[in-house]
């Protein structure tokens, strides 16, 4: 079985491969929004715990812990997976992640809050029709 990479490991990866720029998808319950960061001003900002502002304020993104030795000192970036706003949205950097995490949301909610049963198809069609993403399904 092959292991996913964390969020931040694709972001690191990104740098790595000397990208300045990459898309994110933050997850806005049963759908995404599509935005561009700085690789680097993002990796920096999240070594020494900072948020990182995604535009005017459209979005602030963050990790929920540090990397510290017993004394508090920082050893490096925090393995923590990203998260986004005061809403604690998931941050992926993988569309297709990003996608399948809605999907899930929608039908549990779904059931949840109505009993009502949809269809993966059925899901999958809301969340990438009402994300701002790469393609939509008619």
């Amino acid at each position: 079985m092959l292991n996913k990479l964390t969020t931040l490991q694709l972001i690191q990866n990104k740098l790595l491969e000397g990208f300045e720029t990459m898309y994110l998808y933050i997850e806005e319950d049963w759908t995404f929004d599509t935005v561009t960061v700085n690789v680097k001003d993002l990796l920096k900002a999240i070594a020494v715990n900072e948020e990182y502002v995604v535009g005017d304020y459209d979005y602030t993104i963050y990790t929920t812990g540090r990397n510290t030795d017993r004394d508090g000192n920082l050893l490096g970036l925090a393995q923590d997976e990203l998260m986004a706003d005061s809403g604690s949205y998931n941050v992926f950097a993988d569309e297709q992640q990003a996608i399948d995490f809605c999907v899930k949301m929608y039908i549990e909610d779904m059931i949840e809050d109505s009993g009502e049963c949809v269809s993966i198809d059925e899901a999958t069609k809301y969340v990438v029709n009402n994300s701002n993403g790469s393609f939509k399904i008619k």
